[in-house]
């Protein structure tokens, strides 16, 4: 038993290389049409597409068709991914105009903000115990006319003149009012 093991293994052998160099070969043709797709060089050879002599796969499809099906589905790929950048840029300015607007409405906010704080300090001012309670104008100075009365003081004290002379001239709303009552 021993010659015919031996022999059905050599036969099995001489089979396997056949096949591996079948398969070999299959390869061998399939990278050639890979590399002749990715450079796009035919070199005057049919190109894998449309090459009907191509070798078939082990279920049946060309190595041509998967080619086209490759470049199909590279090319449906390609085109949703550039809808879909078109839409994120979309979406981008679109933000972009609502954080104007919120920013603007922000500004507005503040902006009003001021006016009512502005318009209820007015009204505490009109409605304080103070303005009702002796009935009495009180004139306001602002600050820079107080600066300049104290610097007419310090004048008049150091030429020697009367400082009531200047306050005879700066004489206030609420004397003359005293006075017309």
């Amino acid at each position: 038993m021993a010659p015919n093991s031996t022999r059905g293994t050599a036969e099995r052998r001489s089979t396997d290389r056949r096949t591996n160099s079948a398969d070999f070969d299959a390869l061998a043709a399939r990278l050639d049409a890979v590399e002749r797709a990715v450079t796009g060089d035919g070199d005057g050879v049919d190109s894998p597409a449309t090459d009907t002599s191509a070798p078939a796969d082990d279920d049946g499809e060309t190595t041509g068709a998967r080619v086209e099906d490759a470049d199909a589905d590279t090319a449906g790929r390609d085109a949703e991914m550039e809808a879909l950048r078109d839409r994120v840029e979309t979406l981008e300015a679109e933000l972009d105009a609502v954080r104007g607007l919120l920013d603007g409405v922000r500004a507005v906010d503040e902006s009003v903000e001021r006016k009512a704080d502005a318009a209820l300090a007015a009204i505490e001012r009109l409605e304080s115990p103070e303005a009702d309670g002796d009935e009495l104008v009180v004139e306001r100075v602002p600050v820079d006319d107080l600066s300049e009365a104290a610097d007419e003081g310090t004048r008049a004290d150091r030429t020697g003149t009367d400082a009531s002379d200047a306050e005879e001239e700066t004489d206030s709303l609420a004397a003359r009012l005293r006075g017309a009552l």
